[in-house]
């Protein structure tokens, strides 16, 4: 049977931080492709996104907040560039390295952890109101494209999440850029809705 659906209004948003609150799994949009996610700090929630992706517990899933104060327990090791590219409002996923506060299940091996500050209004409002980061990976198994639309979502995720949340109109299609801070370079290690070349002037103070 598949999960109820509902929109992005507020009732949706309030829907989707009840199912974060009790450890529960989402299918939600986020600013690039839709995702799997649930409560950052919940084990059995994230648990249940690796196996519904197909990943294994030795490749980390990262975590999306509304507010780099709600993470900062998270990082260690921050730089200039760090904060540049942090502040920068765009769609980067950072790999820090990870403080004492980061949720051991987000950890990868090499002791890093991946945060995104979204900027989808509908993710920085769940966020906001369950108080805690949505762990995020893209809602398609292991393999297949990410969902741009609801319709193409797999019926198999459907069925086996506790809600799903319908954006309505497609979204942008393009995952985040990936980046980690190397002896003071930003290093891009996969490229996405930012290309490299912008990363390196946001990095060096250029963009403004």
């Amino acid at each position: 049977m598949s999960a109820p659906v509902v929109g992005t209004d507020a009732a949706g948003v309030r829907e989707a931080a009840a199912v974060v609150a009790r450890g529960g799994v989402l299918l939600y949009p986020t600013e690039t492709v839709y995702g799997l996610g649930g409560d950052a700090f919940a084990a059995g929630a994230l648990d249940r996104v690796r196996a519904l992706k197909g990943r294994d517990a030795g490749r980390p899933v990262l975590a999306l907040t509304d507010d780099w104060a709600r993470v900062a327990a998270w990082l260690a090791g921050l730089t200039d560039v760090h904060d540049r590219l942090m502040a920068a409002g765009a769609p980067l996923t950072i790999l820090f390295e990870a403080g004492p506060g980061a949720p051991p299940g987000l950890v990868g091996p090499e002791g890093l952890v991946g945060v995104r500050r979204a900027t989808d209004p509908f993710c920085r409002a769940v966020i906001a109101t369950c108080q805690t980061p949505l762990v995020s990976t893209s809602a398609n198994p292991a393999g297949a494209p990410p969902p741009v639309a609801f319709a193409d979502v797999d019926a198999r995720l459907l069925d086996a999440v506790d809600l799903a949340v319908d954006a309505g109109a497609p979204l942008a299609g393009v995952p985040s850029t990936v980046v980690r801070v190397v002896d003071g370079e930003a290093v891009v290690l996969r490229e996405g809705a930012v290309d490299a070349a912008t990363v390196r002037r946001i990095a060096a103070g250029r963009v403004g």
